[in-house]
This record gives structure tokens, sequence and C-alpha cells, in this order.
């Protein structure tokens, strides 16, 4: 029972940090641009302006959730039955490396949520929220999203790496922040786009001027997924053969070709996406790849919760 609901902890953790991280890369590096393309679609970009602030919110509402849930868990699974439930808990919080890094987390989940709540432009009379608009509060958004992402990397296995600790756990932070901004931004588009099923000429051009704009950094990002994730496993496995003798390593090697799918359909997106008889038969070829892109990192984030409190090799 502990070990389902630490990886439905860890799998709602990672999920609404990747969906937040897409949010806000959508906001400051995809929507920008794409809207100075596609200048008669600002009314779709304020749509997917209030989206992104709703799927934020839920989000940050998650990463609370996930939060107070592993203080739980830990609390479950290190419970002296000899001692108080204080004792154990100030232990916990005020003795250990993971109690700090747990309390840093949690401002920072917190502060996310304040801006989100407070920091967020009013929104017009018609519903949405003032489109391509920052406040100075909001703005730190990005930075408060760094901050959780390390906070992840320095409570999970990066940790444990020895000499090669830190670089560890950047390579760790890299390579979630760059999960997040590729197939985050990309649930984000979908969504936007959703409009531009239903006939909305103005939104299947701004959903062609987003894939534009998304495929580049798409395109470094997975990279840096790839290029990460085989230096971390470098740190977690003691030899190649562990990649299929050991729990851990069958694991891991279900994620690596689930990794390989996603990045075998992007790349199938980008040679050939923009083919088809006009924009929105385009525009409904990208987002079925583009649906089972999502369907697969899905998969991919289950197999991640359940790696981070799976025992090494």
């Amino acid at each position: 029972m502990i070990w389902l609901l630490t990886t439905l902890q860890q799998w709602i953790l990672f999920s609404a940090t990747m969906l937040l991280t897409g949010c806000v890369a959508w906001r400051t590096l995809i929507a920008p641009a794409a809207s100075a393309t596609a200048e008669d679609c600002a009314s779709v970009f304020a749509a997917g302006d209030s989206l992104t602030v709703r799927w934020a919110r839920i989000s940050s509402w998650a990463l609370m959730a996930a939060w107070l849930m592993r203080m739980s868990l830990q609390i479950i699974a290190f419970r002296d039955p000899f001692v108080p439930l204080g004792d154990d808990i100030s232990l916990l919080l005020f003795q250990t490396a993971w109690g700090t890094t747990w309390m840093i987390q949690g401002v920072v989940v917190i502060g996310i949520a304040g801006v989100l709540r407070w920091g967020v432009p009013r929104e017009s009379g018609d519903g949405l929220s003032r489109p391509m608009k920052i406040t100075p509060v909001i703005s730190t958004l990005p930075v408060l999203v760094l901050s959780l992402i390390l906070t992840l990397s320095m409570s999970g296995h990066a940790m444990g790496a020895g000499s090669w600790r830190w670089a560890a756990v950047m390579a760790d932070a890299i390579h979630t922040l760059s999960a997040g901004v590729w197939i985050g931004s990309l649930v984000v588009i979908l969504g936007v786009s959703r409009e531009g099923l239903n006939g909305s000429a103005r939104a299947t051009s701004a959903f062609l001027a987003q894939i534009q704009i998304f495929s580049p950094i798409a395109l470094v990002s997975g990279g840096a997924v790839v290029s990460m994730g085989i230096a971390l496993s470098w740190t977690h496995l003691t030899m190649i053969s562990d990649l299929w003798t050991t729990r851990y390593g069958l694991i891991l090697s279900a994620k690596v070709i689930f990794v390989i799918l996603i990045l075998g359909l992007g790349f199938l997106n980008w040679r050939t996406g923009t083919s088809g008889s006009g924009p929105k038969a385009v525009m409904r070829t990208i987002r079925q790849r583009g649906s089972w892109e999502v369907s697969l990192a899905a998969g991919v984030i289950l197999l991640t919760a359940i790696l981070v409190h799976s025992t090494k090799p």
C-alpha cells in the first residue's frame, strides 16, 4: 500500500511539475513569438493565456497536495513506535537534509500558488486574461519553477552519486526542466488548439505558428533529455548488464523505449507534419501524433515515479 501511495505521490508531483513548466515555457517562449507572426490571432492567444493560467493553478494545487503527501509517507516509513510522533517529525524536519529540502520545496510551492493567485493580470470583460501581459510579480514564476525543479533533484537519486553528487543534481535538474519544456509545452499547444477543430481559421493559423516556434525548442529540449538521461544512468548503474538483469534496470529500459517512441513521433511530425491537403489537415495530423506523444510521456512519468523510490543496483 505504501509503495502504491508513494508511486502515486511521485506521479502527481512530476506530472504537475511538467505541466506547470510547460505553461511557463508556452507563456514566455512560444506564445509571444507565435503571436508576433500571427497578428490576427490575438483572441486565440488570449484564450490560450486564460487556459495556461487555469492549468498552472491546478498544477500548483496538485503540487501542494503532493508535497503534503510526501511528508505523510515519510513519517509512516520512518515512524518509531517507541518515541512520540512529534520527535519523529522534528527529527525529519530539522536533522536531515531531506527535511531541509522538503521545507524549501514547500516555500517554493506556496510562492508559486501565491503568484498564480495574486500576480496574474485581471481578466477582461469577456472572461479572458489580458493577452501577453506580464506583471512584475508573475515575472518571478520562471525562477520559482526552476527552484522547484532543483528541489526535486536534491531529494532524489542524484544526491547519492558520491563525488559526482552536484554534477548529477544539475544533470537531473536539466533533465526534468527539458522534459517539462518539451512535453509540457506540447500539452498546452494541443489544449490551445482545440478551437481549431471547430472550423476556426484563426485558431488553425495560431496553432501552426506555435508549432513553428515549438519545433526548435523541442529539438533542443529532447536532446537535453536524452543526453542528461544517459549521464544520469551512468551514475545509477554499476554495469550495462544492469539494464536487463535488475528490476531497476528493467524499469529504466522500459522508460528508454518509451522515450525513443516519443522522439520518433516528434521526428515524424517535424519531417512530415507540415505536408497535407490544407492547414486544417496538417493541424489534425500534428494533433494526432502529438496526442500520442503526450500519452507515451504519461507512461514515462509513471515509470519515473516508480524509479525514484526503487533501489539502485
